[in-house]
């Protein structure tokens, strides 16, 4: 790969995507400096239209204002895609940092679209006493055989309506599947498929993102999954994304009106991901049998099926936050932790297989935390319901030295507020009273934080690379007996 110089005498100005990369605490006016020097050396009155980053930057301060400071949006890769574009410069340095090689001049050649080169390659910011603090590339259009420019985006991307299920930034056109083969997706029996993106590489519109949630009647949670869907969307323009409810009849944001949008926009591939920490077991309308409607409704549809979330790192990340923000930062040397224990709380199903996924992720959660334990509980269906739940946290909070009350922390395991949250705190509150000398303390729910968005993105990537989409476009969901325990390993 080379670096090209920018138009000739009388050419349009260039519309550039700048890719930047970020030490933390990096000040917005040494990113703005470093982006007018890069944009002054291309000459020609170049101008950028989206700052892109990778993952673990995107929450940087510095980089949000310098965004909002341009009117551009900040894009953000997962490292695992920016490792996956080939760049000039690549750094170890910089690899063991954020777990790719490149983050300025990968990240710019991705927000620049299909057909990018290279127009700056990176350079560094140069503060006045001490480190650079910031690198930035910039990238854009390619250059014609006849020495005219690629069709190029036109500026930064329109904000989606609040009120969009379904986001398709039309101001960023879609970014090669990096998992789609380059032969069509027609691979040869026993063919590696590699997940490389070189320029000039064939572009194939990347299948649809349905992220598909487990029927509520709360209003709450419907905005939060929408909420879901439109960061998503914002992050990842060049994906259709759109989200919607299974499993309870006439509740809001049907999944089959939202495949029936998708399929409005032309979508013919779908990757399918259940918003599910684990098996729902038998439910009315479940998620197999809207999937396979949906198809018989539009002949040619394909989609694959992940399997629910389960006790994913990340998520199991967020459920301690959530005892900390209970706790209010109190438990966090070893002897307060050492005398809480904590009741985590499942939907409970007539399926034994999903309630021991609550009894896996309650153990994970344990492990190396340092609470006295963590014991579990279900709201209905199966038992120990919650009071029992607190009575052997109790228990167990004796047993650890806390003393005969003890502290405990009632951690709800599902996503969203509504129906089941008030049942559990109800629940809870009358169990407190009637146990006067235990301090009881609720937890929040998972809600929709930044790690359940890169989760749920490995789980797109992890299930368009298997690629079902092209062949039986088979369902992975599970919802019976028989599923096997592995659900949240990949």
């Amino acid at each position: 790969m080379s670096l090209r110089a920018a138009g000739g005498a009388g050419a349009e100005p260039l519309r550039l995507a700048a890719g930047v990369g970020a030490r933390p605490g990096v000040p917005a006016g040494e990113v703005l400096e470093l982006l007018g020097a890069a944009l002054a050396a291309v000459g020609g009155g170049a101008r950028v239209t989206a700052l892109a980053t990778v993952v673990a930057r995107a929450a940087e301060p510095g980089l949000r204002a310098a965004a909002h400071r341009l009117g551009v949006p900040l894009l953000s890769f997962p490292a695992a895609e920016l490792a996956a574009v080939r760049v000039p410069e690549p750094s170890a340095v910089t690899a063991a940092a954020v777990g790719t090689p490149s983050v300025a001049e990968a990240a710019a050649l991705l927000a620049a679209g299909p057909g990018a080169e290279l127009v700056a390659g990176k350079r560094k910011s140069a503060p006045r006493g001490r480190p650079a603090g910031a690198t930035c590339a910039l990238a854009g259009p390619a250059v014609t055989d006849k020495g005219g420019r690629t069709a190029e985006r036109e500026g930064a991307a329109e904000a989606p309506s609040p009120a969009a299920d379904i986001v398709m930034t039309s101001s960023h056109p879609p970014r090669p599947s990096r998992q789609q083969p380059a032969d069509g997706g027609r691979r040869r029996p026993g063919a590696r498929q590699h997940n490389h993106r070189h320029q000039g590489d064939p572009v194939t519109t990347p299948p649809a993102l349905l992220i598909a949630g487990h029927g509520t009647r709360d209003e709450s949670g419907t905005e939060a999954l929408r909420t879901l869907v439109r960061v998503l969307g914002e992050r990842r323009p060049g994906i259709p994304v759109a989200c919607g409810f299974f499993g309870a009849e006439q509740g809001p944001l049907p999944l089959e009106e939202a495949v029936d949008g998708l399929v409005a926009r032309g979508v013919t591939r779908l990757a399918v991901i259940p918003l599910l920490l684990a098996p729902t077991g038998p439910v009315p309308e479940a998620l197999p049998a809207v999937l396979e409607r949906a198809a018989q409704r539009h002949p040619g549809l394909a989609h694959a099926c992940d399997a629910p979330l389960g006790p994913h790192p990340k998520l199991l990340d967020v459920l301690e936050r959530r005892l900390d923000e209970a706790l209010g930062g109190g438990a966090r040397r070893p002897e307060d932790r050492a005398r809480t224990t904590v009741l985590l709380v499942g939907r409970g199903t007539a399926d034994a297989q999903a309630n021991a996924e609550v009894v896996r992720a309650a153990r994970l959660l344990w492990e190396g935390r340092g609470f006295a334990a963590v014991e579990t509980a279900f709201l209905s269906r199966t038992g120990p319901d919650v009071p029992a739940g607190l009575d052997r946290c109790r228990v167990q909070g004796a047993a650890a030295g806390a003393g005969t009350g003890g502290r405990i922390v009632v951690l709800p395991y599902f996503f969203f507020p509504g129906a089941l949250l008030e049942r559990l705190r109800m629940q809870t509150e009358g169990w407190a009273e009637a146990h006067p000398g235990t301090e009881v303390l609720g937890a929040g729910v998972l809600g929709t934080p930044a790690e359940l968005t890169e989760v749920v993105m490995e789980r797109y990537h992890a299930t368009v690379a298997g690629d079902p989409l092209l062949s039986d476009a088979t369902c992975g969901c599970r919802t019976a007996a028989s599923d096997a325990p592995r659900t949240g390993e990949r």
